[in-house]
């Protein structure tokens, strides 16, 4: 019995520094099952993340709002959280079942223009020699394959009605799974708003107790940065394509609301909304408005510049400040690799990887703040 108590008394550790190894291997213990847990969560929500990271960033943009709203009545946070999100489905499945209906509508007079274009040819615009350079080269493939009706039936005959029936069903299928999958971000988006105060603190506490002080501050820009570039680039694509579809109608270009429509969703992307206006400038040329064509190619350039080197970075302010390069990367590999999710999501990143730098830096060469003060946030600088 002596022999076992001495065994037991002498297992339990006594001195300090048995005392912090100790709990140094048991916090290690407890980092790998977090870490464990972690992976496994994220595994079994694969197939849901892109909703998820939706709706974080939609709830992050709009919680100013909502938590303005909820000052006036503390005592509805669910039925706020509900409207919000009913707010946020109009404004996204409004303009998308607006184009979709109009194209339904538009497809039957495109594919009897096809078949006519097939049966008698299209005759070349009479400005269309004048083009500088390669103007006769233009009207000559125009006489051969699309004036000639002959032709015009070789280089479209891969379009009809059975292949456009087909196009349409499969677009369909991808709009119904889009549409699952966007119903499921707006009950994750309710609940995030709902709770959105009790989310925020947890996260405060998690990255305050795990990276310092710097993990506070960094997740503060990385909230303002997120919340900064949703609601830049929304309304700033919003801003950009009502102006130049104003210019649409009065330049005469059909269907004026359906390409503002196009403009709005193309602007998100970099260099999107060019596609957009350049398409209705080509519709203008072919129809033989050379003056309205030229006219409205010109004034939508120049919106695009003013909003996009102007009106956004005044609207972002200081949350984003990211040099041209990082942000198109940002833009473009996060579409890439994310989906339209990554237009917002992918910046944010970028602007993470220069936070961080930055602060490696500065522990590299700011001296070290006097004992009892704490490091100031971190500001990111425009890079030129």
């Amino acid at each position: 019995m002596a022999t076992s108590k001495t065994r037991t008394t002498a297992a339990v550790p006594s001195s300090p520094t048995e005392i912090a190894e100790t709990e140094a291997n048991v916090r290690t213990r407890q980092l790998y099952l977090t870490l464990a847990i972690l992976l496994a969560a994220v595994w079994v929500a694969w197939e849901f993340l892109v909703p998820i990271a939706w709706a974080a960033v939609l709830g992050m943009a709009e919680w100013p709002l909502y938590e303005r709203a909820l000052k006036r009545f503390p005592n509805h946070p669910g039925w706020l959280a509900l409207g919000f999100t009913a707010a946020t489905a109009l404004f996204v499945l409004g303009p998308l079942s607006f184009a979709a209906v109009t194209l339904a509508q538009e497809s039957q007079a495109a594919i009897a223009w096809v078949q006519h274009v097939q049966q008698t040819g299209l005759p070349a615009p009479s400005w269309l020699p004048g083009i500088p350079l390669a103007g006769d080269r233009v009207a000559a493939w125009w006489q051969q394959h699309l004036s000639n009706p002959r032709g015009a039936g070789a280089l479209l005959g891969s379009i009809s009605g059975a292949s456009v029936l087909g196009w349409m069903r499969s677009i369909g299928g991808e709009i119904a799974r889009d549409t699952s999958l966007f119903a499921i971000t707006l009950v994750i988006m309710a609940t995030m708003l709902a709770r959105g105060r009790h989310v925020n603190d947890r996260a405060r506490i998690i990255s305050r107790r795990m990276f310092g002080q710097f993990g506070e501050d960094f997740l503060e820009r990385m909230i303002s940065a997120v919340r900064g570039t949703v609601n830049g680039t929304i309304g700033v694509s919003v801003l950009e394509g009502t102006i130049i579809g104003i210019g649409y109608w009065i330049a005469g270009v059909p269907q004026p609301l359906l390409f503002a429509t196009f403009t709005i969703v193309f602007a998100l992307i970099p260099f999107g909304a060019w596609a957009a206006f350049g398409l209705a400038t080509l519709v203008l040329l072919a129809q033989g408005h050379i003056v309205a064509a030229v006219a409205l190619f010109a004034f939508s350039t120049v919106i695009m510049a003013v909003g996009d080197n102007f009106v956004q970075p005044a609207v972002i302010g200081n949350a984003v400040e990211l040099p041209f390069l990082f942000a198109m990367i940002g833009a473009l590999g996060g579409l890439a690799e994310f989906g339209l999710v990554g237009l917002f999501i992918g910046p944010v990143i970028m602007a993470a990887l220069l936070i961080v730098s930055n602060e490696w830096i500065g522990l590299e060469t700011a001296p070290s703040p006097p004992k009892g003060r704490r490091r100031g946030p971190i500001v990111m600088k425009r890079h030129v």
